[in-house]
């Protein structure tokens, strides 16, 4: 199972600001939530509660998952 804080780190390492409120914005897309919910702080911090608050266990593991897979492909780390 992948740890919110695995991801966060992964992110900070790989992806711009610009990204990681894509990424939000995909989350929030993806679990039903409006993203303004996500706080009102830098993209890494609303990253972080979507990371810890709107996804259960699996889901973070596919996230991860996903993630690394992009990186290598050298593609995009967000969902277009």
């Amino acid at each position: 199972m992948a740890d919110p804080d695995e991801i966060l780190t992964f992110c900070r390492l790989n992806m711009s600001e610009r990204d990681a409120e894509r990424l939000v914005g995909w989350i929030a897309w993806r679990t039903g939530r409006p993203q303004a919910f996500a706080g009102s702080g830098e993209p890494i911090e609303r990253l972080k509660r979507a990371v810890e608050e709107w996804i259960d266990d699996g889901q973070r593991t596919a996230l991860l998952g996903w993630l690394k897979a992009r990186e290598k492909n050298r593609q995009p780390l967000y969902p277009k």
